[in-house]
C-alpha cells in the first residue's frame, strides 16, 4: 500500500478511496460534426452504465446547445466549438466549450434531470471526469490541428475522441 499524506488521513482517505473504487470509465462517442454558418461543433455523448440516448435527445441538446454558442459567437468565438451530452448516473449535463480570441475558451454547463429539462447549472459547477477526458482530448486536438503552422480545420474535425468498447472476434467487448 502506497504511503499516504497525513493531511489526507481519517475521512479524506476512505472517500479517496471509496472514489477510486467506485470510478469506472464510460464510454464517449462522437457525432457527426455539425455544421452551421460560421461554424463548426464537435459533438459527443458519454453514457453512465445503463443509460442509452437517441437522436430525439441529441437535437434537444442540440437546440440548448446553439443558443449558447450564438451568444459565444457574440462575445467572440473564433467559429470552432464542442458540446458533450453527459447522461450520468444522477442526471444530464451538457458542457458547450468555444473557442474564443486570444488562446481563450467559453465553457458554459447545462445539467438537469433529463435532457429536456437543462439549465443553466448553478455556480461553481464545472465538468467531471468524463467531460474532463474529452475536453483534455480536444484541447489537444486544437492545438495540434489549430495552433499549428497550418490550420487543418479537417484534420480536427477527424480527431475525435472514441471510447466506445470494440467486440473482438469471440463476441466478448474489449475492456471486460
Amino acid at each position: 500500500m502506497p504511503a499516504s499524506d497525513p493531511a489526507l488521513a481519517g475521512a479524506a482517505a476512505v472517500a479517496l478511496t471509496g472514489l477510486a473504487e467506485a470510478y469506472r470509465p464510460r464510454p464517449v462517442t462522437p457525432l457527426m460534426p455539425w455544421r452551421y454558418p460560421n461554424r463548426l461543433v464537435k459533438p459527443y455523448v458519454v453514457t453512465a452504465r445503463g443509460r442509452q440516448w437517441d437522436d430525439e435527445m441529441v437535437d434537444i441538446a442540440r437546440g440548448t446547445a446553439t443558443r449558447q454558442l450564438e451568444f459565444d459567437d457574440a462575445m467572440g468565438a473564433v467559429g470552432l466549438g464542442v458540446v458533450v451530452l453527459h447522461l450520468g448516473a444522477d442526471g444530464v449535463y451538457l458542457v458547450v466549450q468555444s473557442w474564443a480570441r486570444d488562446f481563450q475558451s467559453r465553457l458554459s454547463f447545462f445539467s438537469g434531470i433529463d435532457v429536456d429539462d437543462l439549465r443553466p447549472a448553478p455556480i461553481g459547477a464545472g465538468p467531471c471526469v468524463w467531460e474532463l477526458e474529452v475536453l483534455s482530448h480536444e484541447r489537444t486536438a486544437y492545438v495540434n490541428h489549430i495552433l499549428s503552422a497550418e490550420v487543418d480545420v479537417d484534420g480536427w474535425l477527424d480527431d475525435a475522441l472514441d471510447t466506445r468498447p470494440t467486440v473482438r472476434y469471440d463476441g466478448i467487448p474489449s475492456g471486460t
